[in-house]
């Protein structure tokens, strides 16, 4: 399985930076089957997070050419998130083309 830009099985305490966000994915070509672009996924944000936090989210994906059933692109899952005020899993833009 190809995977681009993942996060993954992460836990975090008092936060105030970015967790897999505001990356650029540009995909050209075939994307092949199970293929993960650009996912956060179980993760667990314990504490306090500022306004400034952002937990998989603003982040742009460009995809040219087919993709196969299964593909993940850009999700945010499993997320256990404590007391935040950031963004988590928003403002990301997919161009598939």
């Amino acid at each position: 399985m190809a995977k681009v830009a993942d996060t993954e099985n992460i836990v975090i305490g008092d936060n105030a930076g970015k967790v897999g966000s505001e990356n650029a994915v540009d995909v050209t070509g075939g994307v092949q089957q199970n293929a993960a672009l650009g996912n956060t996924s179980e993760i667990a944000v314990l504490g306090q997070n500022t306004e400034k936090a952002r937990i998989g989210a603003e982040n742009a994906y460009k995809i040219q050419g087919g993709l196969k059933s299964g593909d993940s692109v850009g999700n945010t899952t499993k997320v256990v998130v404590g007391s935040n005020s950031g963004s988590i899993g928003s403002g990301n833009r997919v161009n598939i083309s």
